[in-house]
């Protein structure tokens, strides 16, 4: 059985339907096409009801059978989403399944209480300024259509100002309780998403970076609490490479269970650190990974960061959106190995045949140069001498790719350079690995930097006697790269983000220009929105109270609950103001307001004498009395002159009447 239209011409409904079908689309990259497919057939649906083209709604037993179907989709590639995905494609594949069977009052909250959750799903998903502003503004839309389902005869300015004034109002608690409310940790850990990642990989083939280059996304931005180090020492560490099969390099099994060991024990890894040191915030991008980026020798207070045993970070939870955290870096600080046997053992594995001539060569080169310091000098001059280059664009090598670069190519990325020297040294028996991460980043004021997917670097640490030493053999062939930036060191080919769109203009001083008013926009967003953590609250905290005591947090918590009621009495005070200024037409409506209650509603044309006649006929005796005796007094009091003993009397007989009439009402129900 067909059901009838309860949408023609309903505001309410249309823009429910709106908001749920443009958070649909923001949402496209998390959400299967399918899903994405069926919003757009219950947003048609519910606008042809809407004008009136389609005069009834689908059956029960039809929608039925499509969220059976629906469901058996899901479970069949939900699989490959992960738990995190799969919810959020069951809940808006369900939301589209009920706006289509959208007819009731309760059928209408269900959904815009689920919309409601869905912003807030999406803000995991995209923090950025424009998708905050985007959301709040769907956010805005949700209480619009809320008000005109309370008041569908309201006009359209009315209301937005009913809303708009509202949201005013809330504005300053909902500011005031950031800043006061404690900044607790994650109660659960987010389920990871089988999703495609973006950034750095686990697995590096020479030339993966290259690629990984030609993007201009922003990767993490940094704020430096005093000393920013110089561009040489901008070595942000995120992933460290210990298995070589002679053509990829990738974090070495046996390490992974070691670290998963140790987290299902809880025992992190704690350097001994001392020396200068950087202090500094960083705030990094979603990548659907747990590795995060810092400076050497790193150390974090934060909870939901874990220091790995290879001088690394990782978030406990995958970053699905943006994550800011705290570092202290010791840079003068030796990396001795943490795990000795382990790390000598790791890193002095090579493949199995493959690469004849660099082997060959290196049994020469070491039979002369016969310690580990001259071994490298005597490899970067050979690199030198021979002209070796350094290019956005380096050639595949699919054979023997360290043969092809030394003999032939002689000209790569970074990661060419590195995989190539640290392979040398591992054939001599020097413990030697991969380490990838990102060399630099853009200043944009004294304190603050935005490091983007075109700082992504690989370099080399080998094991001496003192531990772990950095190694970059692109500085041997390219300085400028170390010095000033991918830009200048590939200049000469004119390679830098030349795939990109709108390339050419990168050279204007009006397109720079608004790219950095953009960049500083969405930072001081990230940084003191997003990035408010504890820390930040309690420096704020003490600067308004200086010594944090129990007892000075316990008054000032008190101090916001009161500030926060002193808002909302100012809110209401108007209203008050009225009320005691026209108290008997207050206590008229409140008595209308019981009879609309009761099924008996007075129109505009109606005068108190004619509703009251119209009252008496609907009513029983009782409350027919008490009205018709209240409504006496009303225009006793609104139409006569009366004394102001004769005007106390009379409110406080509608006051009493008022009170009969809900007791008489209430026993008549």
């Amino acid at each position: 059985m067909l059901r009838l239209n309860p949408s023609s011409e309903n505001r309410a409904h249309l823009l429910l339907t709106f908001v749920l079908f443009t958070l649909s689309i923001s949402l496209y990259a998390p959400l299967q096409l399918w899903v994405l497919l069926l919003v757009t057939c219950a947003a048609v649906m519910r606008f042809s009801l809407y004008m009136n083209w389609q005069k009834h709604q689908l059956s029960v037993r039809t929608l039925n059978l499509m969220a059976v179907l629906c469901a058996i989709v899901l479970a069949y590639f939900g699989w490959e989403l992960g738990l995190l995905l799969g919810m959020l494609n069951l809940l808006v594949m369900a939301s589209s399944l009920k706006l289509m069977l959208l007819a009731t009052r309760r059928d209408y909250f269900q959904l815009i209480g689920v919309q409601f959750f869905l912003l807030g799903a999406a803000l995991v998903f995209n923090q950025n300024i424009a998708f905050s502003l985007f959301y709040a503004v769907l956010c805005l839309l949700l209480l619009m259509s809320l008000a005109f389902h309370i008041n569908p005869s309201a006009s359209w300015l009315i209301l937005s100002k009913r809303v708009a004034t509202l949201c005013l109002q809330a504005l300053p608690i909902a500011i005031l309780m950031l800043l006061v409310l404690p900044k607790l940790g994650p109660l659960w850990q987010m389920p990871t998403a089988k999703g495609a990642h973006t950034g750095l990989s686990d697995k590096v083939t020479p030339g993966d970076i290259a690629e990984l280059a030609r993007s201009a996304d922003l990767a993490f931005r940094v704020t430096f609490e005093q000393d920013v180090p110089p561009a040489n020492q901008r070595y942000w560490r995120a992933l460290v490479m210990e298995e070589f099969d002679g053509r990829s390099w990738q974090v070495h099994p046996y390490r992974q269970r070691i670290t998963d060991r140790f987290w299902r024990a809880g025992l992190p890894f704690t350097p001994q650190v001392s020396g200068a040191y950087y202090e500094y915030q960083v705030i990094a991008e979603p990548t659907q990974q747990r590795w995060l980026f810092a400076l050497d020798t790193a150390v974090s207070q934060d909870q939901h960061l874990w220091q790995n045993h290879d001088y690394t970070l990782q978030s406990r939870i995958p970053l699905q959106s943006a994550l800011a955290y705290r570092v202290t870096s010791y840079y003068d600080n030796q990396l001795p190995p943490a795990l000795p046997q382990v790390d000598g053992r790791l890193n002095l594995q090579l493949p199995e045949g493959g690469n004849q001539r660099t082997q060959a060569w290196a049994t020469e080169l070491w039979r002369d140069n016969p310690t580990p310091q001259a071994y490298i000098r005597a490899i970067a001059s050979h690199m030198r001498q021979q002209g070796f280059s350094y290019t956005l664009k380096p050639q595949p090598m699919p054979v023997d790719p360290i043969d092809t670069f030394l003999f032939e190519q002689q000209a790569g990325f970074c990661s060419h350079y590195a995989s190539t020297v640290a392979y040398l040294l591992r054939l001599n028996g020097i413990p030697a690995r991969l380490v990838t991460g990102y060399l630099g980043g853009e200043m944009r004021t004294d304190q603050y930097m935005s490091v983007y997917q075109y700082d992504a670097h690989a370099w080399v640490e080998w094991l001496s006697e003192d531990g772990w030493q950095r190694l970059d053999p692109t500085a041997w062939v390219a300085p400028m790269r170390i010095q000033y930036g991918l830009e200048q060191a590939v200049a000469h080919e004119q390679s830098f983000l030349a795939d990109m769109p709108l390339s050419g203009l990168r050279g204007m001083a009006v397109f720079q220009a608004l790219r950095g008013w953009l960049d500083d926009m969405d930072y001081l967003w990230s940084r003191w929105i997003l990035g408010f953590d504890r820390k930040n609250q309690q420096d704020l905290l003490k600067a308004l109270l200086g010594d944090l005591s129990p007892a000075k947090l316990a008054l000032f918590g008190l101090g916001a609950l009161a500030t926060i009621a002193m808002l909302l009495a100012l809110y209401h005070i108007k209203r008050w103001l009225l009320v005691k200024r026209d108290l008997p037409n207050w206590y008229y409506q409140k008595a209308l307001a019981l009879l609309a209650h009761s099924g008996i509603k007075r129109t505009k044309n109606q005068g108190p004498a004619d509703f009251c006649a119209q009252v008496e006929k609907q009513v029983p005796p009782l409350s027919a009395q008490h009205f018709t005796a209240l409504t006496r007094c009303y225009t006793n009091l609104c139409f006569r002159p009366l004394s102001p003993q004769q005007h106390k009397l009379q409110l406080r007989q509608m006051r009493d009447l008022l009170t009969k009439l809900r007791r008489s009402l209430r026993l008549d129900v």
